[in-house]
């Protein structure tokens, strides 16, 4: 096998995996847990009630054109056309299928004015000044190619352009060991014995599923940091809650045990992050410098 044979082969896998999500084979993280979700918009908006991008509209401002890298069923992009942050959208994705499922999830509600297009982000074309705004909303932290990714939106963006992200920025997946999960996995043990599923947490690298996963994750701030001016930084924690979550099993839980289980998870990163703990999620507005 070649490298480049290799290569295609990967991009493959991560293109069949996100189009299954997309078309209905649900993936259900920490961020869908309601209690969860409080925490992290109390981090990023201040308000347990607000969620991340309502509170950050008004320094996105309103732009002719922008794109968006990763678009998968087209949440986001549906949310910035109906707040008329963009007037015209470009959603990129590696998988035809999760586009199929963003159009069609666009026809239904009446939301014209996307252009959905197949893109690799490691060897992106892209149009130079044809945009006022990029967006990753958990797509960069599958991106090898980090220096010439960047570069290429830095390229596409108009004078002082946009660029928003919310990523997982903590360690990538070759940088897993044990000691970076000790605090993690002693939270973890001290829960109740009924909704562990393992004695210890598993180092939080899928083999099996897509092989772009944090590829260059622990990179991502320094690259963006050296070519934008982060106006905004909102980090949202995940340290502990991101790799405890996978492990959890709340089949014999009411949503009272289930909210107080996950409360007290919140409640250790927290203490954890205070304590100087790297956050593992964050929100970012940057812009072009002038």
């Amino acid at each position: 096998m070649t490298i480049f044979g290799g290569i295609h082969r990967a991009r493959a896998a991560t293109a069949r995996f996100w189009g299954s999500v997309a078309a209905g084979d649900p993936l259900i993280t920490w961020l869908h847990e309601p209690t969860v979700r409080r925490y992290v918009n109390a981090c990023v908006s201040g308000d347990p009630d607000v969620w991340p991008l309502d509170a950050l509209a008004p320094m996105l401002g309103t732009h002719a054109a922008g794109v968006s890298f990763g678009c998968g069923d087209g949440t986001l992009e549906r949310w910035l056309r109906r707040r008329d942050i963009c007037r015209t959208m470009t959603a990129l994705d590696i998988s035809e299928r999760s586009l199929d499922v963003a159009r069609q999830r666009a026809r239904e509600e009446g939301i014209d004015e996307i252009l959905y297009r197949t893109g690799d982000f490691n060897a992106l074309e892209i149009p130079e000044g044809a945009y006022g705004a990029a967006f990753f909303q958990q797509s960069l932290h599958h991106v090898e190619n980090l220096e010439g990714t960047l570069e290429a939106v830095a390229r596409c963006l108009t004078p002082r352009g946009l660029l928003y992200l919310d990523e997982y920025v903590g360690p990538s997946r070759s940088e897993w060991n044990r000691a970076l999960l000790e605090d993690a996995d002693a939270v973890y043990r001290a829960l109740p014995r009924s909704v562990r599923r393992r004695r210890r947490l598993a180092l939080p690298v899928d083999r099996r599923g897509d092989p772009s996963e944090a590829i260059r994750s622990s990179e991502i701030l320094a690259e963006v940091a050296s070519r934008f001016d982060i106006e905004v930084r909102r980090d949202y924690g995940g340290t502990f809650l991101s790799v405890i979550y996978p492990h959890l099993d709340f089949s014999g839980t009411n949503d009272p045990e289930r909210a107080a289980i996950l409360e007290s998870i919140v409640a250790a990163e927290r203490s954890a992050i205070a304590r100087g703990a790297p956050a593992y999620y964050t929100v970012i507005v940057a812009r072009l410098p002038a």
